[in-house]
């Protein structure tokens, strides 16, 4: 299945991961210079959990995170550190800063600590 194209995103939101935090809220994530141009993909979180995630762009989102389509693969593969990416500007991030304060070192954890994605063998970039 192709990185970020509908069936990739329905699997990827399903998977079974542990809770990224505590928080609830609609992110919306903003991803550009894809093989399809500029994409936005929308996550519904609560109590840290994925309840939904899919392509286009959420009304009423809490978190916007803006960053380029090298960056969202190397994320993606567990090979970039989302923190190191917003420190270095790669990664913007506008709207709830405790949604993201909440979000983010879980995210950390779950890169560092959860080895590759269950969906990397099976996805093509």
């Amino acid at each position: 299945m192709r990185f970020l194209s509908d069936e990739f995103v329905s699997k990827w939101g399903a998977v079974d991961r542990p809770a990224l935090g505590n928080g609830s809220g609609l992110v919306v994530v903003k991803i550009d210079g894809g093989p399809d141009g500029k994409i936005s993909l929308t996550l519904e979180f609560a109590e840290g959990l994925i309840v939904s995630a899919y392509i286009g762009s959420g009304r009423g989102r809490d978190l916007e995170l803006s960053l380029p389509y090298e960056l969202a693969v190397e994320l993606f593969l567990r090979r970039a550190d989302p923190a190191a990416e917003y420190m270095k500007g790669r990664l913007k991030m506008s709207g709830d800063m405790a949604l993201w304060l909440d979000l983010l070192p879980a995210w950390r954890k779950l890169i560092t600590d959860d080895g590759e994605s269950k969906l990397a063998g099976d996805t093509t970039f």
